[in-house]
């Protein structure tokens, strides 16, 4: 047998080395590790799955995230943990927006409203799923444009069709609606009112702090029949 032939006989003979696998996290490590979830994740983690990484329930799950939330709040910290449904993730204080949104110097650190959108936005939240007609016959005029630049801010999505001749869209809130207004599921509905209320009141107040950065955009002629 010559060299060559021996040498491709042993690396058919030798098993594949096995890939590490992760080591179950300890006990003293869950709060680090959900932190290190996250904070890398930049958008909500469902609790199922931070409670999966850890190998413990949910409940369990929800206490250590919670904990976590909890100290940055007595820390005071510039960084926070916010709850929507049964997700967590990691965003900036609200009182540190107008900072933000100087460094970046754009209107990307909120979205204003107008009137006719919160109305519209309102309908819908507590008549989901509910289609494009139906919110023009509570309202009476055309609400295509809002309804499109309501989806485009991520507050509002299709939910299935109506089983009705056409079958038209249904449309419902999505869980950036409940981080934007500051509540964790649709139990709170019934404070909505005045959630939207104190956002009005809060885009007014970021408007003036940053009257020199914030673009105003064009008014749309949104209830054109």
């Amino acid at each position: 047998m010559s060299l060559t032939e021996e040498t491709q006989n042993q690396k058919k003979s030798t098993p594949p080395v096995p890939e590490e696998a992760v080591r179950a996290v300890p006990q003293e490590e869950w709060e680090a590790v959900a932190e290190a979830l996250l904070f890398s994740a930049g958008d909500s983690i469902a609790l199922v799955h931070i409670a999966k990484t850890l190998g413990v329930d949910q409940q369990t799950a929800q206490q250590v995230v919670e904990g976590l939330a909890a100290k940055y709040d007595e820390q005071k910290r510039g960084i926070r943990i916010v709850r929507a449904g049964h997700a967590y993730q990691m965003t900036s204080r609200p009182e540190y927006y107008p900072y933000i949104g100087q460094m970046y110097k754009s209107e990307a650190a909120s979205i204003h409203l107008t009137d006719t959108q919160l109305e519209i936005l309102a309908i819908i939240a507590y008549r989901q799923p509910i289609t494009k007609m139906e919110i023009e016959e509570i309202r009476g005029v055309r609400s295509d444009a809002v309804v499109n630049r309501l989806m485009e801010y991520g507050l509002i999505e299709e939910k299935g069709r109506l089983k009705a001749p056409g079958r038209p869209v249904q449309f419902g809130t999505t869980e950036e609606f409940l981080k934007f207004f500051g509540i964790e599921d649709l139990k709170q509905m019934p404070h909505l009112a005045e959630a939207m209320e104190d956002k009005q009141a809060e885009q007014a107040q970021l408007s003036l702090e940053l009257a020199d950065l914030t673009i105003v955009p064009e008014t749309e002629d949104e209830e054109t029949e």
